[in-house]
């Protein structure tokens, strides 16, 4: 019980900032889950793995709740949405099959170079205040490389797609939800990818590659935190969006790194 009681605080916690800045479900999903599993029946040398796999399904469950929040607020920019979803479904097919075939500490090196790399220059970068003109074949590119990235790391995309549209001067909020509505047909096709492949020697209760456990206690927290932080999206200055967002890929890399 005391297990489910921290991973259902981790999906709140996660949800709030996924509905917040964009990001957050698979940035606090993937490290706890990757110190976690091994007490909860998954061998160690697997739980990489099964961490990106299981936060699919928990990014999925929480990204519902956001995209809908942020849809009745009109900060969702759907021309670009339905430029980039089919691309990102391509690149999500591809990463999720190379995937299989990265060694653990490869998968653990990846995601922390990534959230380094992305908050550095978030941080450091100078924002334009007016949206630049980005072309379709540009918006598709930048999905299919999007779903493919998401793949490796276990979620939609976001913490790549958020710093591209917001580094071509689309409003902080705009492009949070922008970002979470491409993510989620992501997220989905990338969990029934996982649902469909199983792992041996697991002693915990799986669905394919997916620990549901963990599922259920991260992805239902995640349900109440969603909407709430899309809710702060429109809110709080997109600054100080940019800036939090950027800590924390810093905090959650150093984290990676250290277990």
């Amino acid at each position: 019980m005391t297990t489910f009681l921290a991973l259902f605080a981790a999906g709140i916690v996660g949800g709030l900032l996924l509905g917040m800045i964009g990001v957050g479900m698979a940035l606090v999903a993937v490290p706890v889950l990757i110190i976690a599993l091994p007490h909860l029946g998954v061998p160690g040398p697997l739980a990489p793995v099964v961490a990106l796999a299981t936060s699919m399904g928990i990014v999925t469950i929480g990204s519902i709740g956001s995209v809908l929040t942020h849809n009745r607020l009109g900060n969702i920019d759907w021309p670009v949405v339905r430029k980039m979803v089919p691309f990102s479904l391509l690149g999500v097919a591809l990463g999720s099959a190379v995937v299989t075939l990265l060694p653990a500490m490869a998968l653990r090196v990846v995601f922390a170079a990534f959230l380094a790399f992305v908050g550095l220059r978030m941080l450091i970068g100078k924002a334009r205040r007016d949206p630049q003109p980005v072309s379709a074949n540009a918006l598709r590119t930048a999905g299919g490389a999007i779903g493919f990235a998401g793949a490796l790391i276990g979620a939609g995309g976001g913490v790549f797609m958020v710093p591209f549209l917001n580094g071509r001067g689309w409003p902080m909020v705009r492009a949070v939800a922008t970002s979470a509505t491409v993510g989620l047909p992501v997220t989905i096709f990338g969990t029934i990818f996982h649902a469909l492949r199983p792992l041996p020697g697991i002693e915990a209760p799986m669905l394919g590659s997916i620990h549901l456990p963990a599922l259920i206690g991260i992805g239902f927290g995640s349900l109440l935190g969603g909407p709430f932080g899309a809710r702060l999206a429109s809110r709080l200055p997109g600054e100080l969006l940019k800036k939090g967002f950027a800590v924390l890929l810093l905090i959650l890399a150093v984290e990676l790194i250290r277990h």
